[in-house]
C-alpha cells in the first residue's frame, strides 16, 4: 500500500482539471488493467499537486503534466497515537424511502452541513476517535468539502482500510481520499 505525491506541471496537465479525465489517468498509471480490483485514491490538492493512495505504486510518469513523485509506503498509525487527518470529499445522505430489506434506495442527496459533525463520526466510526473537525466548501455538484481535524487512532487496521477505500461519494472523481499523519508535540 502506497502513498505517492505528484508533481504536476498546471502548463503540461492541459484537460486534467475535469475530476473524471484525472481519474482516468491515474487509474491508468496505478493499474492499466480496467477490469482489476485494484484500490486506488487520489486528490488533487492544488493545480501543482496530485496525491494518490493504492494498491501498487503508481508509474507516475504516465500521469499528464507529471513532473516528479514522491512514493512511501503508507504510514501505519498505532492505536492511541494522536493524529491529524484532512479529507475532500461530498458528503450526502440517502434520499427518500427505503427497499424492501430496509437498506436505502440508490439515490442520494447532499448532506447539510448540520449533518457533518454526525456523518463524520459515523464514517470514521471505529477507526478514529474525532477530537476536532473542521470544513471548507470547495464547490462542485455534489458539493465538495474540505475536511480537517485531530483524532486518536482507535483501531490501526480499520484505519488503514478507510485509507485505502476511501470515504463519501465521489471515490473516483477525485474525492474521499483520507490523508493521516502523526500530530506533532505540542
Amino acid at each position: 500500500m502506497y502513498l505517492a505525491r505528484i508533481n504536476l506541471d498546471p502548463k503540461r496537465s492541459t484537460g486534467m482539471d475535469q475530476w473524471a479525465a484525472m481519474g482516468r489517468a491515474v487509474r491508468k498509471a496505478v493499474d492499466p488493467d480496467a477490469g482489476s480490483d485494484a484500490r486506488v485514491l487520489w486528490a488533487r490538492l492544488s493545480p501543482s499537486t496530485l496525491v494518490v493512495s493504492s494498491d501498487t505504486a503508481p508509474a507516475w510518469g504516465k500521469v499528464p503534466g507529471a513532473t516528479s513523485a514522491a512514493i512511501h509506503p503508507m504510514s501505519r498509525h498505532p492505536e492511541g497515537e494522536a493524529v491529524r487527518w484532512e479529507l475532500i470529499t461530498a458528503p450526502t445522505a440517502p434520499r427518500g424511502a427505503e427497499t424492501g430489506d430496509g437498506r436505502p434506495r440508490g439515490k442520494r442527496a447532499p448532506l447539510a452541513e448540520e449533518g457533518f459533525e454526525d456523518w463524520l463520526a459515523d464514517k470514521l466510526a471505529g477507526a478514529l476517535d474525532v477530537t476536532s473537525a473542521k470544513w471548507k466548501r470547495l464547490g462542485g455538484r455534489p458539493a465538495r468539502y474540505h475536511f480537517t481535524g485531530e483524532a486518536v487512532v482507535r483501531d490501526s487496521d480499520a484505519l488503514q482500510e478507510l485509507c485505502l477505500d476511501g470515504i463519501g461519494a465521489g471515490t473516483a472523481t477525485g474525492a474521499g481520499l483520507l490523508l493521516v499523519s502523526p500530530l506533532a508535540p505540542q
